[in-house]
């Protein structure tokens, strides 16, 4: 998926917040990175993966240790092994909805300040009109009362990037005020379903965690499965097998049902950019059209400021989209087990 830099317009118009500059930006590579590094449940599942690895290693040495407490000791290794995975996957997935929210929460007070500057010209523009007499109070009412609420709605822009920034700052351990500096290269999903269903089964930890009790479950029937086993333990191993059998093929069909759905709302974000992409280019081509109508003096300063408001909707949608696919693909990697964002590793 290409690149989409973000459009820069040379107009009087100051959308930056003033406190932007004493703020810490950072990538989202950066943010991902600080919470794999920072993050309570990768931590935790890196300790839990080192306490089984040394519990498996003491217990497959050890020559008084049953058949049983070996595989139970093999399993725990590596689901611990899976489960470090899944927590980095969900730490990603988490992460990156974070600095999406927080991306989008500082554009949308970029968008809302311009937003208030053309409610702002609205209001002059109908007083002007009302001296003289082409326009009446209540016109002049109406201007103002939008003004009044694009200026809340500005309010609540701004008290929404310091939620956000807050919430960043949570998952990864970098500062309170942390800012996000943009996205960068967008990844294509270049990989099929079908390739993706290959090793499904050992990338996620509720199909291994059924398998592994499958293999347990047989273990305890070959054990049973002899002249001095009362019959009943025998029974109630084979019971306890066909159990585990059918917990393997729900978790199975399972992962197989979320993947495809994880899959295909990855290609519609993917359409859907698309689509903004081509409503954004529309939109600029407008704004500098009418940049040029103006200096030919055939349109006003207003109707130019009309269209540069449409131009910054169609930039922030655009962006909404490129959050959609970056989203779409932090979930896809975690149904599928495997990391399809290109950030933070494999």
């Amino acid at each position: 998926m290409k690149r989409v830099p973000t459009l820069t317009l040379a107009l009087s118009f100051a959308l930056l917040l003033p406190t932007a500059a004493a703020q810490t930006a950072v990538s989202l590579t950066q943010a991902v990175q600080a919470a794999l590094t920072n993050g309570t449940d990768v931590r935790t599942a890196q300790a839990n993966l080192e306490k089984a690895t040394a519990a498996n290693r003491a217990a497959q040495s050890d020559p008084s240790v049953l058949a049983a407490a070996r595989l139970s000791a093999q399993n725990e290794q590596a689901l611990a092994t899976v489960q470090l995975r899944a927590a980095r996957l969900s730490t990603l997935q988490n992460t990156v909805s974070a600095y999406i929210a927080l991306l989008e929460a500082q554009e949308n007070v970029e968008l809302q300040t311009l937003q208030t500057q053309v409610d702002r010209k609205a209001v002059q523009v109908a007083q002007v009109k009302q001296s003289v007499g082409n326009a009446t109070a209540l016109d002049v009412q109406k201007a103002q009362n939008t003004l009044a609420g694009s200026t809340q709605t500005l309010e609540d822009a701004r008290a929404q990037v310091n939620l956000a920034s807050a919430r960043l700052a949570s998952l990864t351990g970098l500062s309170s005020g942390v800012r996000a500096s943009g996205l960068g290269t967008l990844p294509p999903l270049k990989t099929t379903l079908a390739q993706l269903r290959t090793g499904l089964d050992d990338n996620l930890t509720s199909v291994v965690a059924a398998r592994q009790a499958v293999a347990e479950a047989q273990l305890s029937v070959r054990l049973a499965d002899n002249d001095f086993t009362p019959a009943r333990t025998l029974s109630d191993a084979r019971t306890a097998l066909a159990n585990a059998q059918r917990s393997l093929d729900a978790a199975q069909k399972n992962a197989a049902n979320s993947l495809a759905a994880a899959y295909q709302t990855a290609q519609n974000a993917a359409e859907q950019l698309e689509v903004a992409l081509s409503r954004e280019a529309a939109a600029l081509k407008s704004y500098n059209q009418d940049a040029a109508r103006l200096r030919s003096g055939t349109i006003s300063a207003v109707e130019l400021q009309q269209t540069q408001l449409a131009l910054k909707q169609a930039q922030f949608s655009r962006l909404q989209a490129q959050g959609n696919v970056l989203e779409a693909l932090a979930a896809l990697s975690v149904a599928a087990g495997q990391n399809l964002t290109g950030i933070g590793g494999a």
